[in-house]
């Protein structure tokens, strides 16, 4: 038995908090020294304490949640765009599976753009425009240029949300959301990657009930996850229809 996997890039916010909130009860429940993580506990307390702050700020900030959503807005066709050009390595058509390829090598470059924070992301994602707009020729061949005419689209959106940061007088955070969220995942995968580390050599038996219990919250939030993937698909469906 070890822990199992989330995704938990695709978590929200209130949900991100709440699973490491559980940790930190099912760790203090079980004891970090019986399970051989005092430090990382620690470290993960220490970084869990923050994010929440900042959650809380966010939660009163009306700007900052705009930004957030233009950031969201920003990030979803840049992963989207990989996913597709991913699926078309493999074409039969060899001219295409080969831009696919000098395509994916730009991706691959930049593929954690998208968990840079807000003000490295928005560097990088200019890099990443040019590069790809010098890759035109490939992109028609794989009739994608739509993708990056909406990639550059809303980092345009964002920059110029951003710009306007100081017509609003609002709170704002010493870090940002998702920086915080990071360094909870830093300290999140310690303590999974530990324990399922002694698991493979000791067993699982110290460590069962806490491993049962942080697994069946996994399982619940993996389940969120799916269900709301389930009805973004539908409304797809449903708008394609209407079309």
């Amino acid at each position: 038995m070890f822990i199992k996997k989330i995704h938990i890039l695709e978590l929200q916010n209130e949900e991100h908090v709440g699973l490491n909130t559980y940790v930190d009860d099912y760790i203090t429940e079980s004891g970090a020294a019986a399970l051989n993580i005092e430090k990382q506990s620690g470290d993960h307390k220490l970084k869990l304490a923050v994010e929440k702050s900042v959650l809380d700020l966010v939660q009163k900030n009306s700007f900052t949640a705009r930004v957030n959503a233009a950031d969201e807005a920003r990030d979803q066709p840049i992963r989207g765009f990989s996913k597709i050009v991913k699926g078309m390595l493999h074409h039969f058509n060899p001219a295409v599976a080969q831009a696919a390829y000098n395509i994916d090598l730009i991706n691959e470059k930049f593929s954690k753009i998208t968990r840079l924070s807000d003000e490295k992301q928005t560097a990088a994602e200019e890099s990443y425009i040019t590069a790809l707009k010098a890759a035109a020729t490939d992109l028609t061949t794989l009739g994608l240029t739509d993708w990056l005419t909406e990639i550059e689209a809303t980092q345009i959106a964002f920059v110029e949300l951003v710009k306007s940061r100081n017509q609003e007088d609002d709170l704002k955070p010493a870090i940002n959301m998702k920086t915080a969220r990071v360094e909870t995942d830093n300290t999140y995968n310690a303590i999974v990657n530990r324990i399922n580390a002694f698991i493979t050599i000791d067993g699982d038996a110290k460590y069962a009930a806490f491993v049962t219990k942080l697994n069946n919250r996994i399982d619940q939030y993996n389940t969120a996850i799916a269900q709301r993937k389930g009805w973004a698909k539908k409304v797809d469906s449903a708008n394609t229809e209407a079309e």
